[in-house]
């Protein structure tokens, strides 16, 4: 853990802190929401500079009081901090925030493997120093180590090869954007005991080819990733606007090591490797739980589904 103390509000440290977020290199910078006095809500600032943007509850529908609660949001933040690779996460203001926010920052770090450098723009909180005696740490105060620690990485970097997605689907989305219908419901059922085989890659990509567009799925694909932040749910809704098949068949598919559908694209393997990082970090549901086969995910999922513009019928 590194900590950049800037007693005197310098500006020059925040414009490097701000610098620092570059996620094709795996660095996050997070600035904590103000006056956000749970824990939880720096999770949530967390998974947003992820580009993952939370549901807005409304008089129906209110997922953060089902998924959103202190622990599970610190799981689903490490599951797309794992799947994305983050490396080095910057908190700014860090000065402002009270004890439990720096546990829970500093259990994130140790789960997720990712260095931790906090911007205190004032003293170190009187609450946190016992807490430092007794965990390994550096503390920066100049300007010039400040920069050599945030330095970017130097040398070319392939902007199609790190797993970051580029967002480009509006939040909320636009009242007249265009529906799409994903493809009907595979006739066989897919289950362990069928020992369903879905088909070659080569098969596969003629059928997506045939039932959606190329521009379609491009666009749904960019409405799962931002639009999505829990990442079963964001799994569920991309195989189901690639493939057809419903939620309740998800669980058998992932029990079954012989069942696969090996023409996933890349966009839709990185959601399925976050949901099964969730699984990971002990957050729910996973899509190997039994829950996802009682029903119980319709609400979610299907809302999920129209937040991305998909046709649910």
């Amino acid at each position: 853990m590194t900590i950049v103390v800037d007693s005197d509000d310098d500006p020059k440290f925040m414009r490097m802190a701000y610098a620092a977020h570059q996620p094709r290199f795996g660095h996050i910078t997070v600035h904590p929401t103000p006056l956000g006095g749970e824990a939880i809500h720096l999770a949530y600032d967390i998974i947003r500079s992820f580009g993952k943007h939370l549901p807005l509850p409304d008089d129906q529908y209110n997922w953060l009081s089902r998924f959103g609660s202190r622990i599970e949001g610190w799981h689903i933040a490490a599951a797309w901090s794992l799947a994305l690779g983050i490396n080095r996460l910057t908190v700014c203001r860090a000065h402002l925030l009270r004890l439990l926010k720096w546990h829970h920052l500093m259990a994130f770090s140790a789960r997720t493997g990712t260095h931790l450098t906090l911007v205190c723009n004032g003293p170190i909180p009187e609450e946190v120093l016992p807490l430092l005696d007794t965990i390994p740490h550096r503390i920066l105060n100049r300007l010039d180590t400040a920069a050599d620690h945030w330095r970017t990485p130097t040398g070319h970097q392939n902007l199609d090869g790190y797993p970051w997605w580029q967002h480009r689907a509006a939040f909320p989305p636009f009242d007249d954007e265009p529906w799409f219908r994903p493809p009907p419901q595979p006739r066989r059922r897919l289950t362990t005991q069928s020992r369903f085989r879905p088909a070659s890659a080569e098969e596969g990509a003629q059928v997506l080819a045939a039932g959606q567009g190329r521009y379609d799925i491009t666009v749904i694909a960019d409405r799962i990733h931002t639009r999505i932040a829990h990442p079963v749910f964001a799994a569920c809704v991309a195989v189901r606007a690639l493939t057809g098949h419903r939620t309740h068949q998800i669980p058998a598919f992932y029990e079954d090591p012989s069942i696969r559908f090996p023409f996933l694209p890349s966009w839709a393997a990185l959601l399925v490797d976050a949901a099964d990082r969730l699984n990971e970090v002990g957050g729910s549901p996973g899509l190997t739980s039994r829950w996802l086969a009682t029903g119980q995910e319709d609400l979610d999922v299907e809302r999920a589904l129209r937040e991305c513009r998909l046709v649910t019928t």
